[in-house]
């Protein structure tokens, strides 16, 4: 499973619910299958009748048969509605159906399997209640996921016209924005895109030799550079001081944005986007939709990869005698 996406998506898992609003779901993977000549595999994952057979005795094997019968018939009611078995070369072999005692096991079961460079999956069925609980399959996915996740909140929003892509200068943010502007580009998209860099205030208050404008305006400096490192030099900039998990969707909101485009953490500094944390606490409030690239995407790279990250990120580690004497003379 590829840690960045290639040229071409080759792969795409997504995941069902078979419920209606499942199909803008389905929909958003298939705009992606169609623009970029994927193949895309559908699953839905039903639990096991393990604890009603301890109930109820054994369960009977025509019983789950026909349930396996109905549940297929469902999966290709709804590729048919959506649009994915109207794509070319779409075959009946793409639809998987799975039996597990987690729904996100059987997605990322299957996503390794096929080897995928992305999983499409939704994040907000259910109305309020469920929103506000996100729902342990979007979280299970990216936790385990070894591959680019895309949460689909609202499938209107596809493809994006304002992207936002929230960095912490670490290596592994560095690589979430190569990614994400991979897939903007895969698409075919010009979107209005942003990278945003959010300052801790502890960061700003822990700064002894330099004034609040100061660090300000270094960190928009260093985001350039980093910017620049990674080909994303065009990009539009903010730099934010506040706590990342609150800050972030309050730019989101502010910038009516379409997308966000988040590596789930990141190594150096107050480690801003930890699994958990920053990234997952985005995915539960954010009304759009989010391209989430989880750490363990970045496990498979081999040494020379990991060299060419490391170079990738930005040092922010700024307070020095020097950088001092530097900025009172600017």
């Amino acid at each position: 499973m590829s840690n960045t996406l290639p040229n071409t998506l080759k792969h795409i898992v997504i995941g069902t619910s078979l419920s209606e609003s499942s199909d803008d779901v389905v929909r958003t993977g298939a705009a992606i299958a169609k623009a970029t000549g994927a193949i895309p595999c559908l699953v839905h994952v039903h639990s096991s009748p393990v604890s009603s057979a301890e109930l109820f005795g054994a369960v009977d094997a025509t019983w789950l048969e026909d349930l396996s019968d109905a549940l297929q018939d469902r999966l290709a009611q709804q590729a048919e509605r959506t649009g994915l078995s109207a794509l070319p070369g779409f075959e009946p072999d793409r639809l998987h159906l799975a039996m597990g005692t987690t729904t996100f096991g059987g997605i990322v079961a299957l996503a390794r399997k096929v080897n995928a460079d992305l999983i499409v999956i939704g994040g907000s069925e259910g109305g309020a209640l469920r929103r506000a609980l996100v729902g342990s399959t979007a979280d299970g996915v990216v936790r385990q996921s070894l591959c680019p996740v895309l949460v689909v909140h609202s499938a209107s929003a596809f493809p994006p016209a304002r992207v936002e892509i929230p960095v912490d200068l670490s290596p592994i943010s560095a690589n979430a924005l190569r990614q994400g502007m991979e897939f903007l580009a895969r698409l075919g998209v010009q979107a209005e895109t942003e990278a945003l860099f959010v300052l801790n205030p502890m960061e700003i208050a822990g700064s002894f030799q330099f004034t609040p404008s100061q660090v300000e305006r270094f960190a928009l400096e260093e985001l350039r550079r980093f910017q620049k490192l990674n080909g994303a030099g065009t990009l539009q900039t903010q730099v934010r001081t506040g706590y990342p998990a609150e800050a972030i969707p309050a730019v989101l909101e502010e910038r009516k944005a379409d997308l966000v485009i988040l590596g789930t953490h990141g190594r150096r500094g107050f480690e801003r986007l930890m699994v958990g944390s920053v990234a997952l606490g985005v995915m539960h409030r954010a009304a759009c939709n989010l391209l989430i690239v989880p750490p363990g995407a970045r496990l498979r790279q081999d040494l020379a990869t990991e060299n060419q990250e490391e170079r990738a990120g930005a040092d922010w580690s700024y307070v020095s005698d020097e950088a001092l004497v530097a900025a009172s003379h600017s």
